[in-house]
């Protein structure tokens, strides 16, 4: 059996109009009341029973004719309803049967009825060819098909070698740190190739059916960007090293170092040492020294009250007895035995077996997890989670150990609103004094050199009333930036002893008793205490 939907026909006559009613087929569509409703409004024919032609076209079974209106009208020729998508890439259109005394539409009619109404693109003229043979109504066909936009692709560099720079180091069963297998090298060789950039696709235009064309979003394009010792491609799509050595990337940039090796002291026999690349220290590093590195520092021997700045990890086999003096800033993680009297900063964990008087800060964990693994004293800094075996200690030495907001940020607003202060300060001292030297020139009592103390001190306000204004927006801009981090938490694996001060995403807690295996975290707005 064919399938086809159940349609109608107007018809009629001296007495008024009629319908015919025509019944599915096979799986075809009912007739539809909405549909019926909507074509006789549009033919302005609206004096019928709605309940009683509803009623007769829920019972159809076969072909039956209906009186609905003592209208006549005219003859109505075949109808050809098009509907347009919301987004113009579509165009449906139905077709409605003559009167029983209308004509049928002819296939320039049909084109025409497109044209008015603006669409030009994608259209299927075998929909024409077929109903003008064969007749199909009340049945929705696609006549007109825009062309999708193609969306592309932004530029993407492949890196082919280890970025991840995270890598933890193995852990003994005693808790020490096995310094011979951290594995966080990427060693690179001559003629290696380093990255590969993938061109952007642009992606393509599309067209809608009214022929307007649909731009694809904007790419992105990227640059292959690297330091010395490596060569572009003759294609200028891959980067290669020139020597052998290791590979990093800082932010965008590749680097490819031949390590600096420094096989004693750093001390008056080197001076202090500034290198672009990585940089190993067999011997010790002598206070007042520094030693600064765009890739890794690593400290075979031990580190008294000198400065270590990194731009990759920190690596200290004997740790760093600072004196007070001593100073770690790494961008990459930290790893040492111990740390003492020394402030430190990492921009990614931090591994120690112990932390004893520091300020210390750092973006992921802070893990003293060594044989003894404890905190004393100084304050510690981060955003997700410090872990210890003991925090504090039984004489009650004043510890802080603070989790939950980013050290770094904290910092800078807390250094702009120092700078908001004293530019606030500033800008009063020279409002006063224009104060004065006004009133003096007010009353012709001012000398010259004082008129231009007056001019300079109005140019300062103006300055400092703009510079205070910038410091206000990159202020907002830092909060904004400063959310809390709801799952810092800190870890005691052992104890935690009074005179120790937590804060947790904000919120303080002061220990006033010997406490084991436990964590704190912020929960409903409190810092709270749970077992291990």
């Amino acid at each position: 059996m064919e399938n086809a939907n159940g349609y109608f026909q107007v018809v009629r006559s001296k007495e008024g109009t009629s319908l015919r009613l025509f019944p599915e087929k096979g799986n075809g569509q009912k007739l539809d009341i909405n549909d019926i409703m909507s074509y006789l409004d549009y033919q302005k024919i609206d004096d019928y029973q709605l309940v009683e032609l509803n009623k007769e076209i829920n019972n159809l079974t076969e072909e039956k004719v209906i009186f609905i209106s003592n209208y006549v009208g005219y003859p109505i020729n075949e109808y050809m309803k098009i509907t347009i998508s919301n987004d113009r890439m579509e165009a449906k259109v139905r077709f409605y049967p003559p009167s029983n005394d209308g004509k049928r539409m002819d296939i320039d009619e049909m084109k025409g009825d497109l044209k008015a109404l603006g669409i030009k693109y994608g259209i299927d003229e075998r929909v024409f060819q077929v109903i003008s043979k064969t007749p199909i109504y009340c049945t929705d066909f696609i006549v007109a098909r825009g062309k999708m936009v193609r969306e592309g692709t932004n530029a993407s560099i492949e890196y082919l070698f280890n970025t991840d720079r995270r890598i933890r180091p193995k852990h003994n069963d005693d808790g020490s740190v096995d310094f011979h297998q951290l594995n966080n090298i990427s060693h690179i060789k001559i003629g290696d190739k380093l990255a590969i950039l993938h061109m952007a696709d642009k992606g393509e235009s599309g067209i809608d059916i009214m022929g307007a064309y649909i731009n694809p979003k904007p790419v992105k394009d990227v640059k292959l960007k690297y330091g010395k010792n490596i060569k572009l491609s003759d294609d200028g799509l891959s980067i290669i090293s020139e020597v052998n050595g290791h590979a990093i990337l800082e932010g965008d940039r590749v680097f490819v170092s031949d390590c600096y090796d420094v096989p004693g002291d750093v001390d008056n026999s080197t001076g202090d040492i500034d290198y672009e690349g990585n940089v190993i220290i067999h011997g010790n590093v002598r206070t007042g020294f520094k030693v600064k590195a765009t890739g890794d520092i690593e400290v075979n021997g031990s580190v008294e009250g000198a400065e270590l700045i990194s731009g990759g990890q920190v690596i200290l086999h004997h740790g760093m007895q600072g004196m007070a003096k001593g100073k770690i800033i790494a961008k990459g993680n930290i790893v040492t035995k111990f740390i003492e009297s020394a402030s430190v900063y990492s921009g990614g964990y931090i591994e120690a077996a112990a932390i004893i008087q520091c300020q210390v800060s750092a973006k992921g964990d802070i893990r003293v997890n060594g044989q003894r693994g404890h905190i004393i004293g100084g304050h510690i800094r981060t955003l997700t989670t410090v872990e210890a075996k003991t925090i504090g200690s039984g004489m009650e030495i004043s510890t802080v150990v603070e989790v939950g907001y980013d050290p770094e940020l904290q910092d800078k607003i807390a250094n702009i609103k120092k700078q908001l202060i004293d530019k606030n300060n500033e800008y009063k001292l020279n409002a006063q004094r224009a104060e004065v030297l006004n009133k003096r020139l007010k009353s012709g009592m001012i000398k010259d050199e004082q008129k231009i103390e007056l001019k300079t001190s109005l140019v300062n306000m103006q300055t400092l009333q703009s510079e205070f204004n910038s410091l206000q927006e990159q202020l907002a801009g830092l909060e904004e930036q400063n959310d809390n981090n709801s799952q810092a938490c800190i870890k005691v694996q052992n104890y935690i002893y009074p005179g120790t001060q937590l804060i947790v995403a904000g919120e303080y807690y002061n220990v006033t008793s010997e406490i084991s295996y436990c964590e704190f975290r912020k929960i409903n707005g409190e810092v709270k205490m749970q077992p291990l």
